[in-house]
Formats: structure tokens, sequence, C-alpha cells
């Protein structure tokens, strides 16, 4: 059921996508597709977390330009399993968004995406 959910959400997020900025720059070197993105992904979730003594990223998609309230970002969906141990892990799903502009990032949850994201479709 995650998985599905997981994959609805995806399918949701890469069609909210289309409605990217016109002339999206560049995406920076901190979060180019492969092991920058991964490794940038995993010190975020890390440190917000902080450092929790299990962490296991199970899927990401790479970072795609978005128009996230009324600014131009970068967005990647993560789901992952975070806890005390790996007996003990809880399931998590978020997004995070990267800044360009001041190259800073932040959390959401997919419905607070989805919201924000409702509220400019440029």
């Amino acid at each position: 059921m995650k998985c599905f959910s997981f994959a609805l959400l995806f399918i949701a997020v890469n069609a909210l996508a289309a409605f990217s900025p016109d002339g999206a720059k560049e995406k920076p070197a901190l979060i180019q597709d492969g092991a920058p993105a991964q490794a940038y992904i995993k010190r975020a979730i890390y440190e917000y977390l902080d450092k929790p003594p299990y962490l296991s990223i199970r899927a990401a998609t790479p970072f795609f330009a978005k128009r996230v309230d009324g600014k131009d970002a970068w967005i990647s969906l993560i789901e992952f399993y975070c806890g005390p141990s790996e007996q003990l892990k809880v399931h998590c799903l978020t997004v995070l968004v990267f800044d360009p502009l001041t190259g800073d990032h932040e959390f959401m949850t997919p419905e607070q995406l989805l919201e924000a994201a409702g509220k400019v479709l440029v």
C-alpha cells in the first residue's frame, strides 16, 4: 500500500512539474542527478532529524524545477525509514524543496507541496 501511495504521489508531483517556470535555470551542482543529489538528500534529512541512529533512504526522485509559493525551486520526493534501530524504524515520505537563490532548503509534506503548488501554477 505504501509503494502504491508513493507511486500515485510521484505521478501527481510529476504532473505538476509540467507547470514549472519557463526557462528554468540549470540545476545547481549541489543537487545534480546521481551522487551529488543523493549525498545532499541524505545529509539534509540526517541533520533535520537530529542525527537518527537509523536512517535508510529507500527512493528519491531527481530534483526537478517547480514554482512553489511564487518562487522558483527544485524539488525531490523522498521515501525513507528512520528510527532508533532497524527493528523500530518508521516509514516516512517527505519533499525536499531547494531554493537556488539562497542555497537553502526546507521540508514539506506531500500535501503541503500540492497546496503550495496549487496556489501558483506557472
